[in-house]
């Protein structure tokens, strides 16, 4: 570097796990984000762009200003504004106390929303990931990822190379995530679902697992996980499914405003994304819970 490039160059090291935050001056503020790589087939010391880095390149500066690092080490979005929750199934999957004991709740609840047919833990990861079509070098987008438990599986299926984002609006869920499930090629942004912070067809693959019935405008989420995929990109929904496969009927809606859940027909989440040009749509019910998959064609 001559004196010049020198000069301009504002270097402020903050180390965190042998990761380095470096600042550069000139016309533009830009973040770069390196950490060290030892790997002795790469040859002697170079450097790598980390996961926080790497997913700061995919933001739309029209829909987010930044990123800005939490304490927790996760990412917060700059200039989008968290919804306020709607009811007390949104309320709280923001507490800590729920974030402390979802790791035992859920699988427990989706057993009992699916008559007992859900899969364990490491299946149902490893099945999504499957259903994703995840390959090494892939760009995954988890949205409403709760303590990262499939974005972390998602970061061992795209290899180093590629990268796997949690995004969600609990802080306490993003704190768990942050601590149970980290890897290298793993970021977490607290964010919108119904606005998303990313360019269009960014990513791979996207999945928002169990948590579609508790976001505000839910075809409004499915709408931006369409935007960012890239055409070809999978996404996988999990989420409930009403009593009879209707929506409309007068016990539906008791339940619905009891549990402050939506719960989707039969056919609404298929059609939709069938409208927004998706093929390769099938559709797995049991209980009361439905996965849906599909191509972005």
């Amino acid at each position: 570097m001559n004196e010049a490039i020198a000069a301009r160059a504002q270097i402020s090291l903050v180390s965190q796990e042998s990761r380095y935050l470096f600042r550069l001056g000139g016309d533009e503020d830009v973040e770069t984000a390196m950490t060290e790589n030892l790997d002795p087939r790469e040859g002697s010391l170079t450097t790598r762009p980390t996961a926080a880095d790497r997913a700061r390149a995919l933001l739309d500066p029209a829909r987010c200003r930044g990123l800005v690092p939490h304490d927790a080490g996760y990412l917060q979005t700059a200039g989008i504004e968290i919804p306020a929750t709607r009811g007390f199934g949104q309320q709280l999957m923001r507490t800590r106390f729920y974030a402390g004991v979802y790791q035992l709740g859920r699988p427990i609840g989706l057993r009992v929303a699916s008559a007992l047919q859900a899969p364990g833990r490491d299946e149902d990861r490893a099945r999504t990931a499957r259903s994703l079509r995840l390959r090494p070098g892939h760009t995954v987008l988890d949205i409403a990822c709760g303590p990262g438990n499939f974005t972390g599986t998602y970061g061992h299926a795209v290899g180093r190379d590629g990268l796997a984002i949690g995004l969600d609006a609990s802080h306490p869920m993003l704190r768990r995530a942050v601590a149970d499930n980290p890897g290298p090629a793993v970021a977490y942004l607290s964010g919108d679902a119904e606005n998303l912070p990313f360019r269009d067809g960014v990513a791979d693959a996207v999945s928002c697992l169990a948590a579609l019935y508790l976001i505000n405008e839910p075809f409004r989420a499915i709408e931006e996980m369409a935007r960012v995929l890239v055409p070809g990109g999978r996404i996988v929904l999990l989420t409930s499914l009403a009593p009879g496969g209707r929506r409309d009927r007068p016990h539906v809606m008791v339940m619905e405003r009891l549990s402050t859940m939506r719960m989707f027909g039969r056919d609404e989440i298929t059609d939709f994304l069938r409208a927004l040009g998706f093929d390769e749509i099938e559709q797995v019910t049991a209980g009361l819970a439905q996965t849906v998959t599909a191509t972005k064609r």
